[in-house]
């Protein structure tokens, strides 16, 4: 399902729109968010429902923090970074637990890309990671950055 970021620009749209008259679900409409976000920007408490919770992980999943993408935990950042909401709305409205939100909140837990890394001029991607020949370090890239790296510094410290 696709949602539109919940930024300043759409907070200020959904105020306007709220002041010209509109409902929740045309606005929600119109603006790519649900209604409830827009109910919970207007003060609108008393017709904010309570939901069952959202099935989070698929059964039998080995190891469910593994679940949240990186998008996800951007969306939450961009949520908690906009003010309006609290943190249990913000789990409802990503469809994760609060305590998903309390760690992406406290800086436990970041959006991690599993892109690869760009790759500098003669560097190249081996299938199976191998031991570095010099560092012996298990590394994916060939050169070893690290060792690359390691060079470099040592090369500065001395021209010094």
């Amino acid at each position: 399902m696709h949602r539109t970021e919940i930024t300043a620009e759409i907070v200020r749209l959904a105020d306007m729109m709220l002041t010209l008259g509109l409902d929740a679900e045309t606005i929600a409409e119109r603006l790519g968010i649900t209604a409830y976000v827009v109910r919970v920007m207007a003060g609108d408490r008393c017709r904010i429902g309570r939901r069952s919770r959202p099935q989070l992980f698929a059964k039998g999943m080995v190891n469910p923090r593994r679940a949240v993408d990186a998008t996800t935990i951007r969306m939450i950042q961009r949520m908690l970074d906009v003010g309006i909401l609290r943190r249990g709305e913000v789990a409802r409205e990503a469809g994760v637990s609060r305590s998903i939100v309390e760690q992406v909140a406290s800086g436990r837990r970041e959006a991690v890309s599993t892109a690869r890394p760009p790759l500098c001029r003669g560097e190249h991607f081996v299938r199976k990671p191998i031991r570095c020949e010099q560092c012996r370090a298990m590394i994916s890239i060939v050169p070893c950055r690290a060792c690359h790296a390691r060079d470099a510094t040592a090369q500065e410290s001395a021209g010094r």
